[in-house]
């Protein structure tokens, strides 16, 4: 049978359950603007009943648990997409710092600096023996090669700041990761007690995303509502309460450049550069090892067809001294030169085991491609392939052994493993070093004549340089122009292509932040109704209290 003391108890619980919703309202209310937060709502419950005459009597509300509005399926779309944005906005912004560097809108690129030196040629054709002529000559050199360069040492920069961001990015990541790590066993000990740890699942929602934005991930929840989270493809960065951090290794088959290394443990390493698929950590690799590395590539080989072919042709003329055999731009690219890191290069890959050693000078300058190649040795003999092409050539190795290949003379010789692997390029670093090879007091050393004697008058060498620049010199497809337009024009596509992608994704990242907020977001309207709403309950509870009191001191009347 009830009592007058259940309308009591049943005031004093919806008191109670009021006054927990209107706590919760004004935290929600609190966080309007908080990212990542997630809207928090009081799950009412019946007390439970009792048995009565005539029937089972309620015992009033409780306050069951408090909630947070939560959709897993918009959340794992969100740090999907905040995988690509990361690696999107890298090189965005990248590939509009190498397309600067590129751009000839103001007349200063290298494609106007060409101009104007075959032009200050073709103005010293008209007179061979004028000094202002052959000073603007050089002056005009000087200004090409200084572009050459300045571009090369920009790009050269970039990388490296690319390389210094892939160290920052794996700090930033294992610090992430530490406090995935500590919010798991948070979350564990406030659920395992009953409680629902809404604050910390939210923050650890954030940090995940945070997470996404730097590499690409992937998490699952357990029963007890911690998370693992795998990186990178394979690499266990978060199980439990545990975290496992990446560090960074110095390639030297990469120029000393960052790989990112896993090692759980010390029997157990792994390089997990080629398989970061995501986030900014693979937007920086890509820019550095690829977009900054192939311009480069093309600085390279453009600057190098300009020193070879001009020097060539230059080379079999004839100075107003008599001089001959000079050069007009150094490197030289002359038959006998050996490739170092001024002229070419040659590198044996750090995987190598034999004791054997590869050298190569020029052969004829005249056949020269200026792609890169490649020598490896398996099964007792060796191949030499040119990379860019697919030719190649093999034979047995005797030691020693020598070979000429597109315009290339290579020694081996000594011991070589299975395997043994070395790259050649007789360009790398030309875009680094190219100069102009006669003093400016020696203008009389420019070969503008064929004749040794009594040439002041011949412009025959000179006019042989002006044809120079629309032939076909590179890859006997392209002119000097026509090369450096298609390196621009490649490098303008590709940013266009990434600009268009991260505007898409930018659309698309936005419509799931709408689509969150409409399910997690705070709504001010929503929570100031509902604030209203819990305050008249809670009056009317009060209230209750208030009659269940007078009933009383009625009854306590009646029975004095």
């Amino acid at each position: 049978m009830s009592s007058i003391y259940d309308i009591l108890n049943i005031g004093k619980s919806g008191m109670m359950a009021q006054q927990a919703a209107v706590q919760v309202t004004a935290n929600n209310i609190a966080n309007v603007n908080t990212e990542g937060y997630s809207r928090q709502e009081v799950i009412f419950e019946e007390g439970t009943p009792l048995n009565s005459t005539p029937g089972q009597a309620g015992t009033g509300v409780n306050a069951a648990a408090i909630q947070r509005r939560y959709d897993s399926f918009i959340e794992g779309q969100l740090t999907d997409s905040n995988e690509t944005l990361g690696s999107l906005d890298v090189q965005r912004s990248a590939l509009s710092k190498i397309e600067d560097l590129f751009n000839d809108s103001m007349g200063t690129g290298i494609n106007k600096l060409l101009d104007q030196f075959f032009n200050s040629m073709q103005d010293l054709s008209a007179n061979p023996a004028g000094t202002p002529e052959r000073v603007t000559v050089l002056s005009r050199g000087d200004a090409l090669t200084d572009a050459i360069n300045n571009i090369y040492s920009s790009l050269n920069q970039l990388q490296k700041d690319m390389n210094s961001q892939v160290s920052q990015t794996v700090n930033e990541i294992n610090s992430i990761t530490s406090q995935i790590a500590s919010l798991n066993v948070d979350i564990r000990q406030a659920e395992i007690n009953g409680q629902n740890a809404n604050d910390s699942r939210d923050m650890r929602g954030k940090i995940l995303n945070d997470l996404a934005d730097k590499i690409d991930i992937q998490y699952f929840e357990d029963d007890t509502g911690q998370i693992t989270v795998i990186g990178g493809g394979l690499a266990t960065l978060v199980e439990k309460g545990n975290s496992w951090t990446l560090d960074i290794e110095s390639n030297t088959d990469n120029y000393g450049y960052y790989n990112i290394i896993y090692s759980p443990d010390e029997s157990n390493v792994t390089n997990l550069t080629d398989r970061v698929s995501n986030g900014r950590l693979k937007g920086l690799l890509t820019i550095r090892d690829t977009e900054t590395s192939d311009a480069m590539d093309e600085l390279d080989r453009l600057a190098a067809a300009i020193a070879s072919e001009i020097n060539q042709v230059h080379r079999t003329g004839y100075g107003l001294d008599g001089s001959t055999g000079i050069n007009l731009f150094t490197p030289s690219f002359e038959t006998g030169d050996v490739l170092s890191e001024d002229v070419g290069a040659i590198t044996a890959l750090s995987t190598n085991t034999g004791t054997g050693s590869v050298s190569a000078t020029i052969d004829d300058p005249s056949a020269l491609t200026f792609n890169d190649y490649e020598i490896t040795f398996s099964g007792g003999n060796y191949t030499f392939l040119n990379k860019s092409t697919n030719a190649s050539s093999t034979a047995v190795y005797a030691d020693p052994s020598t070979f000429t290949f597109e315009g290339l003379s290579v020694n081996i010789s000594g011991s070589f493993d299975e395997g043994d692997t070395y790259t050649i390029s007789a360009h790398k670093n030309t875009a680094k070093n190219l100069q102009v090879a006669i003093d400016m007091r020696d203008t009389a050393r420019i070969a503008a004549a064929t004749a040794s004697t009594d040439n002041r008058g011949d412009n025959r060498n000179v006019l042989a340089l002006v044809q120079i620049q629309d032939a076909l010199t590179i890859d006997g497809t392209s002119s000097f122009g026509s090369y450096y337009g298609s390196i621009v024009g490649r490098i303008g596509v590709n940013s266009q292509y990434i600009n268009s992608q991260y505007s898409a994704q930018e659309f698309s990242s936005e419509q799931l932040h709408n689509m969150r907020e409409s399910v997690s977001g705070v709504s001010i309207d929503e929570e100031m109704a509902n604030l209203m709403k819990f305050q008249h309950a809670y009056q009317a509870s009060a209230r209750l209290i208030t009659i269940g009191d007078e009933l009383l001191e009625t009854l306590m009347g009646i029975v004095r």
